[in-house]
């Protein structure tokens, strides 16, 4: 009788060990009770490896960067492209698949353009196809200097209170690079769309790319002009004007220079990616990425991925809004998604976000913006990505919905 009651005890006390060995198991002990940190809330890791690191430097002398072997880029335009490498100078003649670095003076990158058309079919100021005023003229030639280091550009000799040959094109933002050559004092002349206009003010031989914005519902005329416009006052001095590369698109900023003979030209989207191998060996990734929007956070129009598995549903974004850009990480469909809210910049404003898709853990940051930096994470069980074989970055498949440029990218 004693025999099995001492039996049953230690029975009983087996059970209990047993009991305590699971109710710790999962729980990181300190001085031999549960602490507060259960293995729960441990993030899971990556297998080691070496971090993929592209960023984007100063150029060599032919202006085209190099790509490694990990990270592929395209584009299918048959056409010749073009790129600004610096405040006041253009690179010409980019070839089909040649990745364009790009730099308005604010750092190198990569650019990764969305589709746009030059609507005007005529990029060259006062050529063939524009009109000439019938009074009031400014005088032209052709055969002057470009920012390109060519003569493609257009020799404006205004006499003051002066029209320069026009072009209708109906769209919603123009541009073109000007430069005065010779005046007296800035402003030499008005560079105008519909009846929006902005003022020709540049250093004397210094290039710069001007830009303006037509309301709907204006006539889509482009031109110089000397005379009043709204209410800024005729300016009556003589001045000499380089102008270069109109263009016109639909858009809320510019983007690079296309070059058009008679017809309006399509320049395709940019394309990058990355293999899954790459990016998530074991179904779980950890990328940062330092990009340039081309637009301002007011400009944004559509929603821009920074990262898309398409077929997982997967998508690392930045969306677009009214009361600020929101940083997001989401799979299509679930409700249980990361966001950063009330997010502002400006353009070419460099931004670094990282995502980490860990099997017991999401995070997303960002830090640069003008407004708004910070850190959120999620923990809890994440299921592995892996029914894509691309990782499309800075896009999707189509390519960019809005145009930036890549600075650095990390891939852990």
């Amino acid at each position: 009788m004693e025999l099995s009651k001492m039996r049953a005890g230690k029975a009983k006390r087996a059970l209990w060990i047993v009991a305590l060995g699971a109710s710790t198991f999962g729980c990181q002990i300190v001085g031999g009770l549960p602490s507060e940190l259960s293995l729960d809330d441990d993030p899971g890791s990556l297998p080691p490896r070496d971090a993929l690191i592209w960023e984007a430097t100063e150029p060599g002398p032919e202006m085209v960067y190099t790509m490694p072997d990990w990270l592929y880029y395209m584009n299918r335009t048959d056409t010749p492209r073009t790129s600004q490498i610096g405040p006041n100078a253009l690179r010409m003649g980019y070839q089909k698949n040649e990745p364009r670095p790009r730099n308005v003076g604010t750092g190198w990158g990569l650019a990764m353009e969305t589709e746009r058309t030059n609507l005007n079919p005529r990029s060259q100021w006062g050529g063939v196809g524009w009109q000439a005023p019938l009074e009031q003229g400014m005088g032209t030639m052709q055969g002057g200097f470009d920012p390109a280091g060519g003569m493609e550009g257009t020799l404006l000799i205004n006499q003051g209170n002066q029209l320069s040959p026009f072009a209708p094109v109906e769209g919603s933002i123009a541009s073109a690079w000007i430069q005065a050559v010779d005046g007296e004092a800035p402003p030499f002349a008005y560079f105008a769309y519909g009846n929006s206009f902005t003022t020709i003010d540049a250093d004397k031989g210094v290039w710069k790319r001007l830009e303006v914005t037509k309301p709907a519902g204006d006539a889509g005329v482009l031109r110089i002009q000397s005379q009043a416009i709204g209410d800024a006052p005729a300016i009556v001095s003589p001045s000499t004007l380089l102008a270069f590369g109109a263009q016109v698109e639909v858009g809320t900023y510019p983007s690079s220079f296309l070059p058009t003979t008679g017809a309006p030209a399509l320049r395709e989207a940019d394309l990058l990616h990355v293999d899954m191998e790459t990016l998530a060996p074991s179904g779980y990734f950890d990328v940062t990425i330092r990009y340039a929007p081309h637009y301002a956070q007011r400009e944004q129009v559509v929603d821009q991925d920074l990262v898309a598995l398409e077929d997982d549903s997967i998508f690392f974004r930045m969306k677009a809004g009214a009361m600020g850009g929101t940083l997001t990480l989401l799979k299509v469909g679930s409700p249980d998604n990361l966001r950063i809210e009330g997010l502002d910049w400006s353009r070419d404003q460099e931004l670094e976000v990282r995502v980490q898709y860990l099997p017991n853990r999401r995070l997303l940051s960002i830090k640069g913006a003008t407004k708004g930096d910070a850190t959120v994470s999620k923990l809890g069980p994440v299921e592995p990505v892996g029914k894509d074989s691309t990782a499309w970055l800075l896009g999707d498949n189509d390519g960019p919905q809005e145009s930036v440029d890549l600075r650095y990218l990390e891939i852990r």
